[in-house]
């Protein structure tokens, strides 16, 4: 991974074969971000891992091919276990051109992925129980 900050704003290449997710929570840690937004990410994902959330659980569709990470968006807050936690959508086409997108559960770099995210100082994102269910609050 090659990452490059500008202000509040880090720009992050990823390189072929990490694991999407996994490096998301390195940058977290070692800038030690309490807060951030993923502007945007596009590259290439393979082994790529996609939750339809429906009653309770996350239906999972499975793209093995390498596909094209059209856009990337989500959010990271620390979870009630103070650790990092990332919430990522992605929307993936595959060789076909069809569209496919969700919540990313996993994914590795195919060739590269470049992702920008935002810090946004003095915010606080919690995840709080809410009508039964966790849901993100601001602070």
């Amino acid at each position: 991974m090659i990452e490059k900050k500008y202000g509040s704003i880090y720009c992050i290449r990823m390189l072929h074969g990490e694991d999407l997710l996994a490096q998301l929570n390195v940058i977290a840690e070692k800038q030690d971000l309490k807060n951030a937004i993923i502007i945007n990410g596009v590259g290439m994902l393979k082994s790529a891992k996609i939750g339809y959330y429906r009653g309770g659980t996350y239906q999972i569709k499975t793209i093995s091919d390498p596909a094209e990470l059209v856009s990337t968006s989500g959010n990271m807050y620390i979870n009630p276990a103070g650790k990092h936690e990332w919430h990522v959508h992605v929307a993936l086409a595959d060789r076909s051109h069809e569209m496919l997108g969700g919540h990313l559960l996993g994914g590795i770099v195919w060739n590269t992925a470049e992702i920008f995210i935002q810090t946004i100082p003095n915010a606080k994102f919690i995840k709080e129980m809410e009508d039964d269910n966790l849901r993100l609050n601001f602070k």
